[in-house]
């Protein structure tokens, strides 16, 4: 068993998680791909469906065509000529109900987190298990009790405020939780938008949470260094 497998295998026991924690690195056009994980045949209804289905053991190397939703390749730099996909998710969002306004609709989307455009080739979706290094974001599909001792871990030893900024009911995998920790070195969580569950079909109770790889074995250690308040609660769940 190696680190990664290891430090996965603490996660999910000691949050009780229903999907392994995944890991994601993103390649540009001048990154050599891993070889020994060739791209699949199936295609994804979005970002969020593979994050799922990584966190249910899937190992995935995807290319823009293998992800339906076009904001969320945009959001993540697939896309060179991104802006006609951006207007179209703002009529999109303002025609089925979710803003007053086209202005309020683009104002969520136009304002969110992006990398750099037209420069991603290919994204490593894959369970944290399968990593032999840090990826480069770790994303947790988890309940709220689960996402608790994720931001207590992640505050464990400054604590203070955290700030968690949202991007507003729209693009919260792609943008608040994988953009942001990568541009700005920071976790976040995304209560997921409309689009992000119907595709995902992750549980109504159900957040993702986001952080820069490299926090990977300061969340491991607090999560072990909070057994005691963690195991107090799951037995008052439990009745105990």
């Amino acid at each position: 068993m190696n680190d990664f497998q290891r430090i996965s295998k603490d996660l999910v026991k000691s949050l009780s998680l229903q999907y392994e924690p995944v890991g994601v690195i993103l390649y540009k056009e001048a990154d050599p791909l891993p070889a020994e994980v060739p791209f699949p045949e199936k295609e994804f209804k979005s970002y969020c469906h593979a994050l799922v289905a990584a966190g249910e053991g899937e190992v995935l190397l995807l290319k823009k065509e293998q992800m339906g939703c076009k904001l969320g390749t945009s959001v993540l730099g697939f896309e060179k000529n991104m802006e006609a996909y951006l207007d179209d998710g703002i009529l999109e969002k303002y025609g089925v109900g979710l803003f007053d306004s086209e202005e309020a609709s683009a104002e969520t989307i136009l304002k969110s987190s992006y990398l750099e455009k037209g420069k991603t080739r290919a994204a490593l979706i894959a369970p944290l298990s399968h990593f032999k290094q840090n990826p480069q974001v770790l994303i947790f599909t988890a309940n709220s009790e689960q996402v608790m001792w994720l931001l207590y871990a992640l505050n464990y030893e400054k604590g203070g405020r955290m700030a968690l900024p949202q991007s507003g009911g729209a693009l919260g995998g792609c943008a608040d939780i994988t953009a942001l920790p990568l541009l700005e070195g920071i976790p976040n969580i995304t209560f997921l938008g409309l689009g992000c569950r119907m595709k995902s079909s992750v549980d109504p109770c159900d957040l993702m949470l986001g952080a820069p790889g490299n926090q990977l074995e300061m969340i491991h250690n607090h999560i072990l260094d909070m057994a005691k308040p963690i195991t107090m609660l799951k037995k008052q769940s439990a009745g105990a």
